[in-house]
Formats: C-alpha cells, sequence, structure tokens
C-alpha cells in the first residue's frame, strides 16, 4: 500500500508544480516592471509609483516563514548601509499590520512596510501570484526587472553579493 501511494505522489507531484508554475509572474527577468499600483486585501489602492527613478527592491514575505525571518535582519542592514544610495527597499507581507504590529516592535523592519498583500491568491486572483517565500524582485532605475528569486538571503556575506548586484544597477 505505501508503495502505492508513493506512486500516486509521483503522479500529483508534478500536476502540481505544473500548475503552480502556469500563474504568470509580474515581473520576468529583463523586462519591463508593470505599474507598481495594486489592491491589498481590504481594496485598498497601494501605489509604489513614488519609488520610480530608484532601484527598487520588493520583498514578499509573511510572518512564520523561517526564511523570511531568517532574511529581516540582513535586508535590514542592506537598507540602512545603502540609505544614500538611489536604492529603496519595500516589504510585502500578507499580514495585516494590526497582526503584525506586536511582532513588528520586536522584528523591527528599517524599510518602507506594505501590509495586507494577497500576493499568493489566497483570496481570488492576485497581481503578483507568488506561491513561494521569501521572494525578491529588483527593478533597476530604468524600471527592468534585474532581479526575481526565490530564496533568503542571509547573513553579511550574502547581503554584500547582493549589494554589489544592486550597485550594478
Amino acid at each position: 500500500m505505501t508503495r502505492f501511494y508513493h506512486l500516486l505522489w509521483l503522479l500529483i507531484l508534478p500536476i502540481s508544480f505544473a500548475s503552480a508554475q502556469s500563474k504568470k509572474d509580474p515581473f520576468p527577468l529583463e523586462t519591463k516592471a508593470p505599474v507598481l499600483e495594486f489592491k491589498d486585501m481590504d481594496s485598498k489602492i497601494i501605489s509604489l509609483e513614488h519609488l520610480k527613478g530608484n532601484v527598487i527592491v520588493l520583498n514578499f514575505w509573511n510572518m512564520g516563514c523561517v526564511g523570511c525571518e531568517q532574511e529581516r535582519e540582513t535586508l535590514n542592514w542592506l537598507s540602512d548601509s545603502l540609505l544614500n544610495r538611489p536604492i529603496k527597499f519595500v516589504s510585502i507581507t500578507l499580514n495585516k499590520k494590526e497582526k503584525i504590529s506586536a511582532w513588528l516592535t520586536k522584528h523591527p523592519i528599517s524599510y518602507e512596510f506594505v501590509g495586507n498583500v494577497d500576493f499568493m491568491g489566497l483570496s481570488g486572483p492576485s497581481f503578483f501570484n507568488y506561491q513561494c517565500m521569501p521572494t525578491t524582485v529588483v527593478i533597476d532605475q530604468n524600471g527592468i526587472v534585474r532581479y526575481n528569486q526565490c530564496r533568503p538571503i542571509v547573513g553579511q556575506k550574502e547581503g554584500r553579493k547582493f549589494a554589489e548586484l544592486l550597485s550594478k544597477w
């Protein structure tokens, strides 16, 4: 019977992976980024258009995601150390600000924070459709997507490598 479940799992896994990957990513590499205006889960319009002309680092995460929480300190360090450069970091989370406010007092984020954004399509169609956290997207000063990856950026060594990438754009 166990062999049957293993075989069933092997048949279902590629279908699940294909359906998760079939949703269109709004930030394909080397393309013009879409207008950074979207709705949160309460249908409030969120606009990041004020950041145009800067390198924009979008970080999609959720409270309770281990990799997301591991990289928070590195992203704070990067944001603080690049403060005088035209590089703007934005934290985008599924969590509502009310739910996360106590968590943020213990684990502060030192850059722009946008909460209550359904980037996974949990409540219906989503502008983003990300199924993996943390996902980091970098848009250069000309609005071109240069980086789009799902994995945490943890520690000063990885942080320095990421900062080198950011300085190219």
